[in-house]
């Protein structure tokens, strides 16, 4: 009787090398998936951040506009200059009568800030000018035409340059700019 040989193709270990760079590749996509994820929740956080101080400064253009109409119902303004209405500091008593200002407000030159200088604020600067209403051009004291037609009842307005700095979380920066008309006549008693 013959013995065969046995042929051996000496392949006993290819399968755990092939396991081991099977697992070195997932490992790879793992770590580049990781990396992803974690560029993707900066991507969102950054954009709520965004978010949220856009927002806020948006509030606080709201927030100037019956500022406005309060600082005209007063003749010369509010009572006096650091005046504090709750998370509100009028810094400059007389805003309405301003005719010019800066469009970008800052913690060194404002009208108005909401919130505490230490953490998140808003500034506002707000300016503006005189000008008859369209429409109103009878300038003697008739009245009789109704609201809005004579200079005597209305129809003059006072046009606002409103501008908002709110600074947020991370160094977080919006402006906002709000165009907003005040007719003469409208406004209500002095309350500050």
């Amino acid at each position: 009787m013959k013995n065969r040989p046995i042929l051996r193709n000496h392949q006993d270990g290819l399968v755990t090398v092939a396991a081991l760079l099977f697992l070195i590749v997932l490992t790879i996509m793992g770590t580049s998936a990781i990396s992803t994820s974690n560029m993707e929740v900066q991507i969102a956080t950054n954009d709520e951040i965004h978010k949220m101080t856009f927002y806020a400064a948006d509030g606080g253009a709201d927030l100037g506009t019956e500022l406005v109409e309060l600082n005209v119902a007063c003749p010369t303004g509010f009572a006096s200059d650091d005046l504090d209405i709750g998370e509100i500091n009028i810094v400059d008593s007389d805003f309405w009568l301003q005719q010019t200002g800066t469009k970008k407000p800052s913690d060194t030159d404002r009208d108005v800030r909401i919130g505490n200088d230490t953490g998140n604020h808003t500034n506002l600067s707000i300016f503006g000018q005189t000008a008859f209403g369209i429409g109103g051009a009878i300038e003697m004291a008739a009245a009789y035409e109704g609201r809005g037609k004579a200079a005597a009842s209305g129809g003059v307005t006072l046009n606002y340059e409103i501008y908002s700095q709110h600074q947020g979380f991370a160094n977080s920066e919006s402006i906002i700019a709000l165009h907003w008309q005040h007719v003469v006549g409208s406004e209500g008693a002095c309350q500050y």
